[in-house]
């Protein structure tokens, strides 16, 4: 089991959609915003080991189309997502020197967490190719659950303390005076994530 709780950890640390996400939720509505966005992906996270564990990714590698379709789906979100950080930044300009506040909805919050989480593709090739070889038959039928919490764990080994940090008033303020800038580094990092998964299937 360890070596699941270590790859997990492994795989947060590594900056991808799921943390450029939850930093700017983070930094824009704080402690709160960062840990409902953390509720939401560890949600999407159980679905995906579920089906795992359930055998449902079998049949989704079996189905080109079908994972085509979640992988552009995904590209398709992760762009949307990028396009509205860079459109929300002509709105509501901060006078210069003044930190920006941003009142977040806990809904909303969740739901982007979830959904970004849910619809990488990344995330639906680990556990359909790399997570069952990682796993033996004994284990995935005596202790299946304890599999997926080993791996939920680890991995969030690195965000909850991640947001706690980031959530300290003084670190935050002084962050926040570069949030505008930071918002269009996120937006852009969104689309490129994006572009890059739809330039992979067009090949």
């Amino acid at each position: 089991m360890w070596h699941l709780i270590a790859l997990g950890f492994a795989l947060a640390a590594a900056p991808g959609p799921d943390t450029f996400l939850l930093l700017r939720n983070t930094l824009a509505g704080g402690r709160a915003a960062g840990y409902l966005t953390l509720v939401g992906n560890r949600l999407s996270l159980c679905v995906h080991i579920s089906l795992a564990i359930a055998g449902l990714s079998a049949v989704l590698a079996r189905s080109e189309t079908l994972f085509l379709a979640i992988r552009l789906a995904g590209a398709g979100y992760l762009v949307w997502l990028g396009i509205t950080k860079l459109a929300a930044l002509r709105k509501d300009r901060p006078r210069e020197g003044e930190p920006r506040a941003v009142a977040f909805d806990g809904l909303a919050a969740v739901r982007q967490g979830f959904l970004n989480n849910l619809l990488n593709p990344k995330v639906s090739l680990f556990f359909l190719s790399l997570f069952p070889q990682l796993t033996t038959p004994e284990m995935l039928s005596g202790s299946p659950w304890m599999v997926a919490a080993a791996f939920v764990g680890g991995n969030s080994l690195w965000y909850v303390p991640l947001v706690f940090v980031l959530s300290f008033a003084r670190l935050r303020a002084a962050i926040l005076r570069f949030q505008r800038a930071l918002d269009g580094v996120f937006g852009l990092a969104f689309i490129g994530f994006g572009l890059r998964i739809a330039f992979e299937e067009a090949r």
